[in-house]
């Protein structure tokens, strides 16, 4: 991989996260809680109907997170399974994949059998 189609990639790492961000403050705000994710209001019902979004979304945050340390890793960008690289326009889709397409397809279908 280059470093020109890393730095892409990092960029579209790093405008996700500001995105989640922007969501988990839009999220504080509609949910009674202040910056640290404190209760400020009583009303806790629609703070439970919105758990299983912050829930993923602070899952997906650290996925991004822990991605961006795996990009400055020499094998960043090669199939865990076959060793070959993984398509620049999948890593673009999927950035935190790792695995390319004909393996993942593989592992799915596999799964799909059992």
């Amino acid at each position: 991989m280059t470093a020109e189609q890393l730095s892409r990639l990092r960029t579209i790492v790093e405008m996700e996260i500001q995105e989640i961000h922007a969501a988990l403050a839009q999220w504080r705000a509609c949910n009674g809680l202040d910056e640290n994710g404190g209760q400020r209001v009583g009303e806790t019902a629609v703070r439970v109907l919105h758990q299983d979004w912050k829930h993923n979304t602070d899952r997906r945050m650290m996925e991004l997170l822990r991605l961006l340390g795996r990009m400055e890793q020499e094998d960043f960008g090669i199939c865990q399974e076959c060793g070959e690289d993984i398509a620049l326009r999948r890593l673009e889709l999927v950035p935190t994949t790792a695995f390319c397409a004909h393996c993942m397809t593989r592992k799915e279908l596999g799964a799909m059998a059992v």
